[in-house]
């Protein structure tokens, strides 16, 4: 006889726990960095006087800390690009201003050198060694500079700035448990925190003469009357772009409008009366106010940031006088 013997196999599910180890990473060492406080402020009077030259030089720090129990070392690279104008070009930066407005700017490291981004960013040249659980902080000096030879006088008043906040900074680093034969900071790790700054002028309104040339009438005879000799280049100014301005010419004698007397140079004894006229069909050019407004009797003009000539006219009306060398001075006022 045979049996059949039947087995019945049960499928039993075991509980299995996957026990997963959180650790919290932290990178060995950590760096900050701030440039000047967030604010580079050139100056708060930029005129085409200093326009191409104006500088200001502000400071960049950066600190570097070891989050571990041993020693490490580090190097650090602290890059800029062009800033929110152009981050492509790194020289010139711009500033801008209103109604488009520009004032070009440069930034260089301390040996005078661009500072960029890359290869020309600021570095620590040799690895620098952190202690366990320690910072080392440092710092280096960048030179702002306004720009010559691309516009900077014809900037207008206003507020003008560049802003290099988000990725307009670099903050990278290198670091090791030994000293490495050669390490290059721009390839390691990149910080989230930056150092966001803006870079910053302020353009004013200003009139500035830059020469004056003397009005030379001649020699004439005692018996000339009612002749007018001129100088169209009397006074040369630069005032700021879209500056408005009022000249006033006021003779040694006062004369609001501009009415002077002629005093002979040797014994100042005689005299020879003259009249200041701002065009050759005899408008009397004077001073008969103190600012733009009150001043009527003066000759207008707009700023464009570059240099402004203004011819100034002289009649005299009679010279029978006694034979002499004849001059006056005049002063010259520019309100704006």
């Amino acid at each position: 006889m045979m049996k059949l013997f039947q087995w019945r196999y049960g499928l039993l599910l075991l509980p299995v726990a996957l026990w997963l180890s959180i650790n919290s990473a932290q990178a060995d060492i950590t760096c900050t960095a701030n440039m000047n406080n967030g604010t580079v402020n050139i100056s708060n009077t930029i005129t085409p006087t200093n326009a191409n030259d104006a500088q200001i030089t502000a400071t960049l720090t950066y600190s570097c800390t070891n989050n571990v129990a041993s020693e490490r070392y580090a190097s650090l690279c602290l890059g800029v690009d062009g800033g929110d104008f152009d981050s492509a070009t790194l020289n010139p930066r711009y500033m801008t201003g209103p109604n488009g407005s520009k004032l070009a700017f440069t930034m260089t490291r301390p040996d005078g050198s661009l500072w960029g981004n890359s290869s020309d960013s600021i570095y620590q040249p040799a690895t620098f060694l952190i202690g366990p659980n320690a910072t080392v902080n440092g710092s280096a000096v960048i030179t702002v500079s306004l720009l010559p030879g691309f516009g900077n006088t014809l900037a207008t008043q206003g507020f003008h700035s560049s802003d290099f906040s988000g990725n307009h900074t670099t903050l990278t680093y290198q670091s090791d448990i030994v000293a490495p034969t050669s390490s290059d900071c721009n390839s390691g790790i990149q910080e989230p925190s930056q150092f966001p700054f803006k870079v910053q002028a302020t353009v004013v309104n200003e009139c500035k003469i830059n020469t004056t040339s003397n009005i030379v009438l001649g020699s004439r005879p005692a018996s000339t009357t009612s002749f007018t000799g001129s100088n169209n280049q009397a006074i040369d100014m630069t005032c700021t772009n879209g500056a408005l301005y009022n000249i006033g010419l006021a003779p040694s004698n006062g004369d609001t409008n501009g009415a002077g007397v002629m005093t002979d140079t040797e014994s100042n004894n005689y005299q020879l009366p003259y009249q200041l006229l701002s065009n050759s069909t005899g408008t009397a050019w004077g001073n008969n106010g103190n600012t733009y407004a009150t001043l009527t009797n003066g000759v207008t003009g707009n700023g464009n940031g570059t240099a402004q000539y203004h011819t100034v006219y002289v009649t005299v009306p009679n010279s029978d006088v006694k034979p002499a060398n004849y001059a006056d001075t005049v002063t010259i006022h520019v309100n704006y």
